[in-house]
């Protein structure tokens, strides 16, 4: 996996940068029945994987979604699958070693993980495993994970069977107390936490962002970026650049590239 070049080389301690960004992509419902989207993810070369949710029903557990596959290079969505059981399906992650889709169901399934294969889109199994959380992200140099943990503001590392790492659960930066969670990402070098500043959109201080640690947990600064008010979902790092699946303004799924402003 490339680094997301910039932030390695402007983020020092605590710093705080501001970003720009250009659209890439708008992804469309396929049916009026999906109204919303949740996580994403990226196999880093070619596609980008995004849930997109049904949210009608009154039995939270008969949830289901749509992935949409997007070809960045061709600029265009090139498949969607089927309607899928995937709960809340928070996050995702891709693993190449296995070449799968991982995704986070979360609620109300929060332990579950389900594994779908990008070629098909079908699902090919599912796991439980020893944490509820709400986030996942794959680095293939360490071979592990990093799990955002539901309810809390704590973040763990996990081995490739999703054991930790270490006795150690990492808190998030008090600075994030305010935000809403969102999806995680990581490179070789750092990890990355978007987050919704939703609950104070209507305010002066109103400021989406992505909070960066290193991989022994400790913060290493923050990223803002401004989209309006719109809720962002997801965030990946495909060939060195930051990208973000957020609604825009007429509420639909859209790709942004975040890229460098300077530093407050």
């Amino acid at each position: 996996m490339q680094n997301c070049q910039w932030v390695l080389d402007q983020l020092k301690a605590n710093t705080v940068l501001k970003s720009t960004h250009t659209t890439r992509h708008v992804i469309h419902y396929p049916d009026p029945v999906y109204r919303g989207f949740q996580g994403g993810c990226s196999d880093g070369e070619r596609y980008y994987y995004q849930v997109l949710m049904h949210y009608e029903l009154d039995d939270r557990t008969k949830d289901y979604a749509c992935i949409a596959k997007v070809d960045l290079q061709l600029g265009k969505t090139v498949a969607y699958s089927k309607a899928l059981m995937l709960d809340h399906a928070n996050d995702m992650t891709y693993h190449p070693g296995k070449h799968l889709l991982i995704v986070c169901n979360n609620a109300p399934h929060p332990r579950r993980l389900t594994f779908v294969d990008p070629d098909t889109l079908e699902i090919v199994g599912t796991q439980e495993i020893p944490f509820s959380i709400y986030s996942i992200e794959y680095n293939a140099k360490r071979d592990g994970y990093v799990v955002g943990l539901s309810g809390t503001r704590e973040f763990r590392f996990l081995d490739a069977d999703f054991n930790p790492t270490e006795d150690v659960t990492h808190r998030a930066t008090p600075l994030t107390d305010r935000y809403t969670k969102q999806g995680v990402c990581a490179d070789d070098e750092l990890v990355y936490f978007i987050m919704w500043d939703g609950k104070h959109k209507d305010l002066p201080d109103f400021q989406n962002v992505i909070t960066v640690y290193d991989w022994q947990g400790t913060y290493r600064g923050m990223i803002h970026f401004d989209i309006g008010p719109y809720e962002p979902e997801d965030l990946s790092i495909v060939n060195g650049e930051l990208l973000a699946v957020c609604v825009d303004a007429q509420h639909t799924p859209t790709i942004y590239c975040f890229e460098p402003a300077e530093a407050l």
